[in-house]
């Protein structure tokens, strides 16, 4: 389809995504970071950054549907999302800067003082995150009601951030090693970096906001949790989420595994530089089979590649890179299309219930991206305590046991199979939600989009068994 029919202008979607590179930057800078800084710089254990991700997460699972609804019922001459999201370009990267602050006068502090400082600042980056990422792309799904304007947009949005996290994944060890292990200056350096790609979204346009009264509490709780379609898909995409834990892993696969903490960036370059040809190839992968079949195969490419990496790569590091490189092309699919799935389930939202609730919607997103990242990371962390992780303070350099050695190779290899396995079936027996499905569930006046929850399901039954 010809661009003469997009709404938006070429400068509008490269500022829009623009401020995405800026917040992956951040996202991936405490994401790779974050375990080897607690376990080695603060001197944590394993087990003890393991239950904090996990805790985080708990407390997740109340507070974005809260911070979602702020943003939803509020009303700014500004906009319903900009103003939001204008505000938080500052704050996000300041709470960025107090994870990674005062190191060296914590690590000599009683240890429930360093815990206490971890759990809190991270805990506040996250909420801070959650007001940054869930408005942000709700934007996405009002700058245009072009459906393939809205997939090129999304599309391009995850290659936007994949370009942010190379930038993180090459220059903050380059940074932190050139700094002689200067984190808090490291963290600044990137942060207003960071601030200022993400404060171009200034320019981006929300055209088709609709116009609505205030949804109440139970409006909005009822929309998102009858919305079977999201919630399954949600669930889905957190296991095939799994890929995450190579987030986590990847500094400690270089340092442990293959004796080289230099490697490091490659190997993380590895794993997300390639991802970027996601971004072109998935507007045509959902031309030629569709959505649903697009995320389906690049679902089972990532579980079948990392069980051929768990056998192969092990004594082979250039194979290991090959491998890494090719799975990444599978795990850009995969970040690419949550968000266009996603602005479909706002769309079967609103013809049940006649809300279109944009924020909440896309919270759901952010709280899967970071339970994703936070689960694995707890998840592989907790193994790793479990079978002999051994931290050390002040940025030591520890000798593993051959046992962790092997457990880290599994926890990357094996834990990214199994998710995404069972992801892979949990979507293909639950999401069904076609662009014909939604095509005919919408009912040529939108004004009576408060049709039944009954009789809507009972059409799509019947649209679905054709």
């Amino acid at each position: 389809m010809s661009n003469t029919n997009y709404e938006t202008s070429r400068h509008e979607r490269l500022s829009y995504y623009t401020f995405f590179i800026g917040q992956n930057i951040i996202f991936m800078f405490v994401t790779i970071f974050i375990s080897i800084y607690y376990t080695s710089v603060l001197g944590l254990s394993a087990g003890t950054v393991g239950v904090i991700f996990l805790l985080a997460r708990v407390w997740d699972a109340v507070n974005d549907p809260i911070l979602s609804i702020m943003v939803e019922r509020s009303r700014f001459k500004g906009g319903k999302f900009k103003p939001w999201v204008n505000a938080i370009a500052w704050g996000v990267p300041i709470a960025t800067v107090l994870i990674f602050a005062f190191g060296d006068y914590l690590s000599e502090q009683p240890m429930w003082l360093r815990v206490t400082y971890a759990f809190i600042t991270y805990v506040g980056w996250g909420m801070l995150y959650t007001v940054s990422d869930a408005p942000a792309y709700a934007i996405g799904s009002v700058m245009t009601q072009n459906k393939d304007e809205r997939n090129v947009i999304y599309s391009f949005v995850r290659f936007g951030g994949f370009v942010g996290m190379v930038i993180a994944m090459v220059s903050a060890p380059w940074l932190v090693e050139k700094l002689g292990g200067k984190w808090t200056l490291a963290a600044v350096i990137m942060c207003v970096t960071a601030m200022i790609l993400m404060l171009t979204i200034r320019t981006v346009k929300e055209r088709h906001v609709v116009e609505q009264e205030v949804p109440t509490l139970k409006q909005i709780l009822g929309t998102v949790t009858g919305n079977k379609y999201l919630l399954m898909f949600i669930l889905a995409f957190v296991f095939i989420g799994g890929s995450n834990v190579a987030f986590t892993l990847m500094p400690y696969i270089a340092r442990d595994v293959f004796n080289d903490s230099s490697l490091s960036s490659l190997f993380l370059f590895a794993m997300i530089g390639p991802a970027m040809l996601a971004s072109p190839l998935v507007p045509i992968g959902i031309r030629k089979v569709g959505k649903i079949a697009t995320f389906a195969w690049a679902s089972a490419a990532l579980a079948i590649l990392s069980v051929i990496t768990w056998i192969l790569g092990y004594e082979h590091i250039e194979l290991f890179i090959a491998l890494t490189m090719i799975k990444a092309i599978a795990l850009g699919v995969t970040l690419i299309m949550p968000s266009i799935f996603i602005a479909d389930c706002i769309e079967y939202g609103y013809i049940r219930s006649g809300k279109r609730l944009e924020a909440v919607t896309f919270a759901t997103q952010t709280f899967a991206n970071k339970a994703t990242t936070a689960l694995g990371g707890a998840i592989a962390m907790g193994y790793l305590a479990m079978v002999g992780f051994v931290q050390s303070t002040g940025g030591a350099v520890v000798q593993q046991p051959p046992q962790v050695i092997q457990g880290m190779w599994d926890a990357l290899n094996l834990g990214n199979a199994i998710g995404a396995t069972i992801g892979l079936v949990i979507f293909l027996y639950s999401y069904k939600l076609t662009d014909q499905v939604l095509a005919n569930l919408k009912p040529d006046n939108l004004s009576v989009a408060g049709l039944s929850a009954n009789k809507t399901s009972q059409n799509e039954s019947i649209i679905i068994a054709k």
